[in-house]
């Protein structure tokens, strides 16, 4: 299930709690996957019978797992259990709302980082650099958002994958990254200018929203810096940005 960090300042409990409903949330464990039991978690963690009680508790609680008696502890059969946690992808939004939702990729590739935002983000962890996914997304044919992601160089083997369809779903399901909370950063009008423009169909100095997010895992650990420059004329698709 991997390593509990007892030097970590988040209570062990916790940690524990969140790596069961990592491997629940990404599909490691599957719906009728029978969980450890607390005497075996005890012993692989080192953790006393209390500390593991309460995960087990709070998962239960929040529905992740079901008990059954004499047997032991169960993974929960619902498919809500599979989203990301707290932070949903556009994709996602938009399969909800029955929206036919398209992607054009624009580039890809590693560049060196040029923003504060993704110096302080990364920390020096990716050796100055960063791995840029830029597409267009259109909703029913509609041209509405220029997303620009950043991610870590090591994320490279992603050029693999069909970067059209859900990054989110990429980053669970091959990477086992959870996207599960976000720290906004800044929302603000600017104008579009030739790029802008011409990717919306817009007027050239037409105001648009930018909006810079950072997104982390569960465990606080970044995952991603996203930039979208959202058309502002359609509220039904600008209320995810906001």
């Amino acid at each position: 299930m991997g390593v509990i960090e007892k030097t970590n300042a988040t209570p062990l409990y916790l940690q524990l709690k969140n790596k069961i409903k990592k491997e629940i949330r990404t599909g490691m464990l599957k719906p009728g996957d029978k969980i450890p039991s607390e005497a075996q978690l005890q012993k692989e963690y080192h953790m006393s019978r209390v500390t593991v009680r309460n995960a087990m508790e709070e998962l239960t609680v929040e529905g992740y797992i079901i008990k059954v008696q004499g047997k032991g502890s169960f993974v929960a059969d619902s498919d809500m259990l599979r989203l990301p946690i707290g932070v949903t992808s556009f994709t996602e939004d938009a399969r909800m709302q029955g929206i036919n939702l398209t992607s054009e990729v624009i580039q890809f590739g590693i560049e060196d980082i040029k923003t504060d935002l993704d110096r302080e983000f990364f920390g020096g962890n990716t050796n100055g650099e960063v791995l840029v996914l830029k597409r267009v997304r259109s909703a029913d044919g509609v041209p509405i958002t220029i997303e620009e992601n950043h991610m870590s160089p090591d994320l490279i083997d992603m050029r693999e994958e069909d970067l059209t369809k859900s990054f989110y779903d990429i980053l669970i399901n091959k990477y086992h990254m959870v996207p599960s909370n976000k720290g906004r950063r800044s929302v603000r009008i600017i104008y579009a200018d030739d790029e802008i423009a011409k990717y919306l169909n817009l007027s050239l100095g037409t105001p648009v929203i930018e909006c810079e997010v950072c997104v982390f895992d569960m465990n606080g650990d970044p995952i991603h810096t996203v930039k979208d420059i959202v058309r502002g004329d359609n509220d039904r698709f600008l209320k995810w940005y906001v």
